[in-house]
């Protein structure tokens, strides 16, 4: 099977060669595509759950139920670090 790469995706591939994370381009374009159509793979009804999210998160803001993103960090400074 012939592939057509642009060169840009060429040379990032090669580049990820070059530093070890494959073994070849073969390896590289193996592990792309299984990422991307295998082991990546969301379900429609997962992102509709994440979409109606986003929607109520829109609509909490709109109502004045949100909170500052400076507040929102700082709670989770105090809770991870």
């Amino acid at each position: 099977m012939d592939i057509y790469l642009s060169n840009n995706l060429k040379n990032m591939l090669k580049d990820k060669v070059a530093k070890g994370f494959f073994k070849s381009m073969e390896e590289a374009i193996t592990f792309a595509i299984q990422f991307t159509f295998v082991d990546n793979e969301i379900s429609k009804e997962r992102i509709e759950l994440l979409n109606a999210d986003i929607e109520k998160g829109w609509r909490d803001m709109e109502l004045g139920l949100g909170r500052n993103s400076d507040v929102v960090f700082e709670d989770l400074r105090k809770k991870y670090v």
